[in-house]
């Protein structure tokens, strides 16, 4: 009897698992194709980048590029303008170049608080271990944390960050919503 029940949480686990990456997929795909192209919202680095350089009256014209030709056009300006970055860590500098994409909403904080939602419902609702339910807000700091990381490196504006925060919140009550999906993290 313990094998089949054994076998049984594995393949619940497996399905859940499995859901929750095509759940996160589909949202990140309809974010990064849809939604911020239609919104076409600048990224703070970009803005900082082309006003130390003096190229600021270029940036539309600059989103009408593809992301590789812009990420090709930001790694060309800090390479011919290092003097203007002198004080901006190489890393960040990197990342700036990576994330050549839109900026509203913040996908990854959007995704962080998402999963938060999730991971402290499984926490909170748990049976197995009663005592951990103390701790369904952790999911909700490293959230947070995220959330800040990403305006800290200019990748995103604090409204960014805010409105993505908000949309991970209210997609995870109402992925949490789905009676399925509460059985699956909590098996009741």
């Amino acid at each position: 009897m313990q094998e089949t029940s054994l076998k049984s949480k594995v393949r619940v686990f497996i399905i859940s698992i499995i859901s929750l990456v095509i759940f996160f997929g589909v949202l990140a795909f309809i974010n990064e194709k849809v939604t911020k192209p239609i919104l076409k919202s600048q990224r703070p680095s970009h803005v900082f980048m082309l006003n130390q350089t003096g190229h600021i009256t270029t940036i539309d014209s600059l989103y009408q590029l593809s992301k590789k030709e812009r990420e090709i056009y930001f790694a060309e300006l800090i390479k011919n303008n290092p003097h203007s970055f002198t004080k901006i860590d190489e890393d960040v500098q990197k990342h700036w170049v990576e994330e050549a994409g839109f900026s509203f909403p913040s996908g990854h904080t959007f995704n962080a608080f998402l999963f938060a939602m999730i991971i402290a419902y499984a926490i909170y609702y748990n049976r197995t271990w009663p005592k951990l339910q103390k701790l369904f807000f952790v999911p909700f700091i490293w959230a947070l944390a995220v959330g800040i990381s990403r305006v800290a490196m200019g990748a995103h504006t604090a409204f960014d960050v805010s409105v993505g925060s908000a949309l991970g919140v209210v997609t995870g009550a109402l992925f949490l919503y789905i009676d399925k999906t509460r059985h699956w993290l909590t098996r009741k």
